[in-house]
């Protein structure tokens, strides 16, 4: 019975020519809008190490430590042009580092090092720096140290390579509308209560609207693929099992939602509302639109900014293309499968108290 109603769902969607103009033409009409009216806001020199800086604070620290502080980052700022400057307030020094103003500050004690950099604003040159100190500091004193083998420039981001992860993540969002009114069709035409019936029940055709969600998402993701490596020439680089991956997750949270969505709403203009204006809540503050960089940088968004799935989805992208795998992706997995049971859960819920309340009168009525 399941087999029959995801094949049935899957000829709906993909027979239906509104669907289909949505699922191929909607992320190469954003990835293209968004790159060319929205290029000037991305800077081509991302990921370099221009007007880079990084403070230090002595602590207590012997001559040895001192020394060894001195020609790392020797070798660091010859081979980056990164600065090192002193501070005699730690904590402004920090303050300085969440405000963009430093990659990091490094507090130098009797035991070594303690390297303090912001957890969600640490821009890419700031992290191959650290990346970089690091490893020189785990080195043996006794040998030479070279930073020959270390990378020490990020891919350039332009409006292209930005706007194809996050226009394509923008547009898995919107698809969820076409989920959300698939969902609310079935309680339209009343063949939702056969359904009930049916040897698949509720489960199983949420299941199947689930799994169409995720094909048509994954054909977005091709179409994606296809228009960025062959008409704006851009490659997603080395991680791309790591970035479909993420798409995957985002699209099974958008067909989850926007089945949830379509099941509970009362009429069709709250189904669709609903999912738009959440959809176009999560584009505004996860960076589809407005940079991250610039977001990130705003006293108040900067932290508001962090309840929207795409602002994590977009940050596990861009560290992603860089062939950076690091705590932003797995936050970004944990965040989109975790958000994705909740609203499963929440949906039971909401149907198992239905479910009571409908037996409570259908008792009340028999006595």
């Amino acid at each position: 019975m399941f087999r029959l109603l995801l094949k049935k769902e899957l000829k709906v969607f993909f027979t239906n020519k509104g669907n289909l103009a949505f699922i191929l033409f909607l992320p190469i009409l954003m990835i293209s809008i968004f790159s060319v009216a929205l290029g000037n806001y991305i800077k081509a020199d991302y990921g370099t190490f221009e007007e880079g800086k990084v403070l230090y604070y002595e602590e207590d620290a012997s001559a040895e430590i001192m020394n060894r502080f001195w020609i790392i980052t020797d070798k660091i700022a010859d081979a980056t042009g990164v600065t090192f400057e002193q501070t005699d307030d730690y904590e402004k020094a920090q303050e300085a580092v969440e405000a963009s103003k430093a990659y990091g500050v490094i507090r130098i004690t009797e035991e070594g090092f303690d390297y303090f950099r912001s957890t969600f604003n640490e821009p890419e040159g700031g992290e191959l720096v650290r990346t970089l100190f690091v490893q020189l500091a785990n080195a043996n004193i006794s040998q030479p140290m070279s930073i020959q083998n270390i990378k020490l420039d990020a891919k350039q981001l332009d409006s292209k390579i930005y706007y194809t992860f996050s226009a394509l993540a923008f547009s898995i969002m919107f698809m969820g509308v076409l989920i959300a009114n698939s969902v609310y069709n079935e309680k339209e035409l009343d063949t939702i209560e056969r359904i009930k019936l049916s040897k698949a029940g509720i489960g199983g055709m949420m299941a199947s609207k689930i799994l169409t969600g995720i094909c048509c998402g994954i054909v977005q993701v091709i179409v994606a693929f296809a228009f960025s490596n062959l008409i704006l020439g851009v490659n997603w680089g080395n991680k791309l099992i790591w970035i479909v991956m993420v798409f995957i997750l985002l699209i099974l949270f958008s067909a989850v939602f926007g089945s949830v969505i379509g099941m509970i709403s009362k009429n069709k203009s709250m189904c669709q509302s609903s999912v738009l204006m959440f959809s176009m809540l999560c584009g505004y503050m996860g960076g589809s639109i407005t940079p991250l960089y610039l977001l990130e940088n705003m006293p108040v968004l900067t932290t508001i900014i962090k309840i929207s799935p795409l602002y994590w989805t977009n940050q596990a992208l861009t560290s992603l293309y860089n062939g950076i795998v690091d705590e932003k992706t797995l936050y970004c997995i944990c965040i989109l499968i975790g958000l994705s049971v909740l609203v499963s859960l929440v949906f039971m819920l909401i149907t198992t108290a239905g479910k009571k309340k409908f037996v409570s009168r259908k008792e009340a009525a028999s006595v």
